[in-house]
């Protein structure tokens, strides 16, 4: 199923530390999907603001193998200073026992200098649950390396935990819920977590409105960056 989104207001935008993968998941049918987008906005008024995304998203599917691949680049800039500038790419291959039972391994890597992350690459492995149609729970670890723009490098081994909920409230109004939680192994104390709640009103076949909000913390971030940060999202989606 290929997926088009067109966002009509974007009050805030943020990038996370825990990328949400869950909800970058095309489909469980078998086969090739996926999802390419490109958008670029130039203004110069008072002074220069630009912005350029490109996200990729592809899936591939069979009865016993899974493989995902996704990148995404974010950069908003407005008077030489870089408001966001973000980007990651993710490759996951599952293995499935069975329909409800599955092995994943994952590499990762990332950068988000506005958030103090020069790059921040992740290894790991883990086994991800089908508790119920749209439903899953998901358990891992993985090593990570993160190198901060004031010099510091972080090497951890981090457990991985993640619990999709997906709510059909009625006949064109869904819920899908999402929360990631990684304590570092060393220092419990030391941990991140997020939750993306999105909410999906269906106004015609094929189309719907989302509102979503996102909310991480990170309870030991680089100096200078907020341990709590949120975004909203308001938009429309086109499926076919």
């Amino acid at each position: 199923m290929m997926k088009f989104y067109f966002f009509l207001f974007f009050p805030l935008t943020l990038f996370s530390q825990v990328v949400n993968v869950e909800n970058k998941r095309q489909s469980d049918a078998n086969g090739l999907s996926g999802t390419i987008e490109f958008s670029f906005d130039y203004n110069d008024s008072e002074q220069i603001d630009w912005e350029f995304a490109n996200t990729s998203h592809l899936q591939w599917n069979n009865a016993s193998w899974s493989v995902l691949l996704l990148n995404e680049i974010n950069l908003d800039r407005a008077g030489e200073v870089d408001f966001e500038n973000d980007g990651f790419q993710h490759l996951r291959i599952s293995y499935h026992f069975n329909k409800n039972f599955s092995h994943e391994t994952f590499i990762q890597n990332q950068f988000d200098p506005v958030r103090k992350i020069d790059n921040r690459k992740l290894f790991g492995s883990g086994i991800r649950i089908n508790l119920s149609d749209g439903n899953y729970f998901g358990v891992s670890s993985f090593y990570e390396i993160e190198n901060l723009t004031n010099n510091i490098i972080n090497k951890d081994i981090r457990l991985g935990s993640y619990l999709q909920l997906d709510y059909k409230i009625s006949e064109n109004i869904y819920l899908l819920s999402t929360t990631y939680y990684q304590p570092n192994t060393r220092q419990f104390t030391d941990f991140k977590t997020s939750n993306q709640t999105q909410l999906n009103f269906e106004f015609k076949k094929g189309f719907g409105f989302i509102n979503t909000i996102e909310m991480i913390y990170d309870s030991c971030p680089a100096i200078g960056v907020k341990t709590f940060s949120y975004s909203f999202q308001n938009g429309v989606q086109y499926n076919f």
